[in-house]
Parts: structure tokens; sequence; C-alpha cells
């Protein structure tokens, strides 16, 4: 622990050291050694390839999905190095990198201390959450100014979308918009209380209204002594708190469910997945899917085990035999490993590339 100790000081100043290390050192053990560095930086910047996508369920990493989209690569390096240097991680096959066992030591003692956010769900509300901050933000800027008599002013979002959707939805009375601002903060007054006040706090110190403008991730680290990538991470947990709670419990708040109107979050396939998917739904095979389409099958391939990822109740069992399932699913566990060629080798080339990471990605192996 002092390597990990001295590596934290030297970064005292800004501190995102010690968060976003303990991040990569999370994926890091999540992989195995089984992933490239690409992979991870795939993964945070949300990358929307069919290896990433498998990536995020095969080893439980969905969380991480798109939370740190401007992240860039040579930064990612320099933290890699970092940890290289303090003995946390070493290099492995395929350009990746394994846990050693001082840096799972350090892991785990850093989660103890600071456990990541509870609700952090990358992949889940990865398509939603921008849009929902945008809409809510802007909603209660303008409920704030107008309750005061003042319809002028600088909006938060410079989106037209967003500042369309406010408008169609904003109260068309002072009385009904002060009766809407009452009921709303009580809407988000409870969902904050859940959540660890200093998450609660980066929420509240974000929302703008009359005589306050709300202050922006950068801010916010340099005020909280934190950093950027842990600043950032935290406000999107509070987000998929938001939509997580109310997705469960939209009667009790259903002011801030309202905005979830029109979203997309339906489900989060990508779009040319949603079309091989309705194709699907009416009894087309993938050879037909392939032609009408005129895409590849390993193409449909790719869509299939997205669905696989995402849809609960899409059985596999027309695409891989529930035989193979059980083996595919003992090789891996008996060798520890989602390795596609390793697995494939184990069961000596009885199931094709195909077979295998639909089954390990709908068991989520």
């Amino acid at each position: 622990m002092k390597k990990f100790d001295t590596i934290m000081e030297k970064e005292k100043g800004d501190g995102y050291m010690q968060y976003f290390d303990v991040v990569l050192l999370y994926i890091f053990d999540r992989f195995k050694g089984e992933r490239s560095l690409s992979a991870v930086y795939h993964l945070l910047t949300g990358k929307k390839s069919s290896q990433t996508i498998q990536d995020s369920k095969l080893f439980n990493i969905g969380k991480f999905f798109g939370i740190l989209k401007k992240l860039k690569r040579d930064k990612l390096e320099q933290h890699v190095f970092s940890l290289q240097e303090a003995g946390f991680i070493k290099p492995h096959q395929h350009e990746g990198y394994m846990i050693t066992s001082s840096g799972r030591e350090a892991l785990t003692s850093c989660l103890d201390t600071n456990p990541l956010p509870e609700y952090l769900s990358g992949w889940q509300y990865h398509q939603l959450s921008d849009l929902y901050w945008q809409r809510l933000s802007l909603f209660v800027q303008s409920l704030s100014y107008s309750i005061h008599g003042n319809m002028s002013f600088y909006p938060i979002s410079k989106d037209e979308t967003i500042q369309i959707w406010v408008k169609k939805h904003f109260p068309e009375t002072k009385e009904k918009r002060v009766i809407v601002a009452e009921k709303l903060f009580h809407e988000m007054q409870t969902i904050l209380k859940k959540l660890p006040d200093e998450d609660a706090r980066l929420f509240v110190m974000r929302l703008s209204g009359r005589g306050r403008t709300g202050l922006t991730i950068s801010q916010l680290a340099d005020m909280q002594k934190i950093s950027y990538e842990e600043t950032s991470i935290r406000f999107q947990s509070v987000i998929h708190a938001f939509l997580k709670l109310i997705h469960h419990h939209s009667s009790q708040s259903p002011i801030l469910a309202s905005m979830i109107e029109g979203g997309g979050g339906e489900l989060p396939l990508t779009l040319s997945t949603k079309q091989t998917y309705k194709l699907l739904e009416s009894g087309l095979t993938m050879e037909q899917i392939a032609d009408i389409r005129r895409l590849k099958r390993s193409t449909i391939e790719d869509h299939l085990v997205e669905i696989a990822i995402n849809v609960p109740e899409f059985s596999i069992d027309a695409f891989v035999d529930t035989r193979a399932q059980e083996e595919i699913r003992l090789a891996s566990q008996e060798m520890n490993s989602q390795r596609l060629k390793l697995i494939k080798n184990y069961v000596k080339d009885q199931y094709t590339y195909f077979e295998i990471r639909l089954t390990l990605c709908k068991e989520g192996i």
C-alpha cells in the first residue's frame, strides 16, 4: 500500500489520480488481462461497437459505459503508466494488462473507503441521461425565473429541441407554476435524500435559477477539491439514480417522470439492431434478414448478441442448442475465462464463435 499512497500523494493537488485509478483497477480486474487498453478506452468513452457492448455484459462492467465521453487516449495512457510503475498492473497478452496482487489489495482498500456510486448505470441510461438532465435543469431554471416575474434570461440549454420541449410542458399561469415548483421540489428532495450528501450537493450546485448560475463540472471539481473524472462520474450517478428510482416509483414522482417522455429509453439498442429485431419478431430467419437488409451474416450475428444482452425475454434457443449452451457455460467456468478462442479450443471446435459469444452474453458469465 505504500506505493499506492505515494502515487496519490504526488497528485494530491488535483485529486483525480486516486479515483480514476481505482476505476481503472476495477476494470482491469474484471478484464483479467483478456482485453486490450483500447477496449478500456472504448468502454469509458462509450463507443457503440459490438465488441464493447459484449464486453460490458461479459465482464459485468456496463456501469462504466460512456461515463467519460471526453476522455483523451493520452490521459488514459498516463494513468496506466503510473499504475504500472507502482506495480499495480502488469502487461499481458493482446496489449492488455493484468492487475497484480498489490493492485487488488489497493483496489479493495480504496473501495472500502470510497465506494463506486451505487446507482451508476452507464449502459442502461447512456441514451437518456444527458437529455433528461437538460430538460430538468432548463425546466427548473424557467420555473425559478417565471415565478419571480422574469422570463428574460439566458437558457442553461442551447439545444432548440430541449427548449421546445420545456415550452410545450411549461405551466401556463403563475399560480400553476408555483404549485408545480413546490411539487417538483418535494419530488427531487425525496430522491436526493436517498443519496450520499456529497452527491446530492453536486446535483443542487449544478442547478440554475433566479439569482444563481449552476456550476460546471470543472468548477465543481475545483470547489470540492476532487478530480474532474470523479465529479463527472458522481454527477452522472445522481442522474442515473433519478432515472432508476423514477422508473420503479413513477407515481411518486409524476413531474420528474414526465421528463422521460419520448426519451428513447425503452430498449438501449442501436438503430440498425432495432431494425433487425423487428424483422426477427416477424418470424424471418437470419439469412432472410441479411438478404433483405443487404448486410453480412456477421453483422446480423452482432445484432443478435446485442439483442440477447439487452432484451431479457429474448431466447437464444433457436440459435444455440440448449446442450451446447450448457457445455459452453461449463467450459467458461472451468477455464475461468471469457476468451472465445480458448473456449472454442476447449470444446474441441464443436461450436462456432457466434454460438459461444451469444451464449456467454445472454448468460452474463
